[in-house]
């Protein structure tokens, strides 16, 4: 049995639309006055968006479920599911505690409520009858104040082991405060973390070269081979891997086919760099959009041949922030 590593799936996006809906249900949810039927709620979960900033929108409907009481009903089932259907050995899983602390505080106790998520995703993330490792990416996002972002920085220090890196998430917006980034990678680094950040999905604009000194991952990044390929001697120079997540695109409307992605695979190919293929936001895709399902459809459509496979494979768990294990 083949097994595999994810090493780019977001906390809200995870969770298979059903397993969400049976939770309106038991807690009688306002959200079912507009989808009083699974269907219903399914199609409009899972269906294509014209944007990336459409696509992120929807995520803060589960973010919102999320909160510090139910994260455990989330994760189990998100574990048992990677496992049990994915054939998982690894996985990293991304997300934002700011967004999971409870509305109704205030900031700063929204702020100190933040170290509580990620202490109760910790200590329910590894059940003992799906014997999956699952280490933690903390993000950032653009769309919050300096002092938030930098808040959050610190409890992924803090919670260093279970958190293994850092990120950048949300709509690719403010290309212009690049440097405010690349501050806080820098000063995650120096604290042992590694860290990945989403450049490139839908574009070159939020792309900037000082970038690359404080990544070890990019989150996407397909647009830097589309479209300044002269950068890729840099990443493979920094042995910079990307993480690409094929459906995504199609569903955030960045590109019309798969196959478009055969340049993106050849163009790092040809210059060195890595890929490790991704889920991203497997709840968020059409069923079924399974880490193997991601492999199948990239053979179907040209863009890798299948004795490719255990090399690429291979490649995920080579980029991986805290994978130490022996690979099954």
């Amino acid at each position: 049995m083949a097994l595999y590593a994810d090493l780019h799936r977001h906390l809200g996006g995870a969770i298979h639309p059903r397993i969400i809906y049976k939770f309106l249900q038991r807690h009688e949810h306002s959200v079912l006055n507009y989808f009083p039927d699974y269907e219903g709620f399914y199609n409009w979960f899972t269906r294509p968006c014209r944007t990336l900033e459409e696509f992120v929108k929807i995520h803060t409907l589960v973010e919102e479920l999320q909160s510090l009481e139910h994260l455990p009903y989330f994760i189990l089932r998100l574990c048992r599911g990677a496992y049990t259907f994915e054939n998982l050995q690894y996985m990293e899983l991304r997300y934002n505690p700011y967004f999971r602390t409870d509305h109704r505080l205030a900031v700063n106790q929204r702020i100190e409520q933040m170290e509580k998520i990620v202490e109760m995703i910790s200590a329910n993330l590894r059940p003992a009858d799906y014997p999956i490792t699952v280490k933690q990416i903390i993000c950032l996002d653009r769309r919050l104040p300096k002092n938030i972002n930098e808040a959050i920085l610190r409890v992924a220090r803090e919670s260093l082991g279970p958190v293994v890196g850092l990120d950048i998430a949300g709509p690719e917006i403010d290309p212009e405060n690049y440097q405010t980034w690349v501050k806080l990678f820098a000063k995650a680094r120096s604290s042992g973390l590694k860290t990945t950040a989403h450049l490139g999905e839908t574009g070159i604009d939020n792309v900037h070269y000082d970038y690359f000194p404080v990544l070890d991952r990019i989150g996407h990044g397909i647009h830097i081979p589309l479209i300044k390929p002269e950068w890729l001697k840099e990443l493979a120079k920094r042995q910079i891997t990307l993480e690409v997540c094929p459906t995504s695109y199609r569903q955030t409307g960045v590109l019309k086919d798969i196959g478009e992605l055969r340049t993106v695979f050849t163009r790092c190919r040809e210059a060195g760099v890595a890929i490790a293929i991704c889920t991203d936001n497997p709840g968020r895709n059409p069923a079924p959009c399974t880490l193997p399902g991601e492999y199948e459809r990239l053979i179907d459509h040209d863009v890798i041949d299948f004795h490719e496979l255990k090399e690429i494979q291979n490649e995920s768990f080579r980029s991986a922030f805290g994978f130490a294990g022996t690979r099954l």
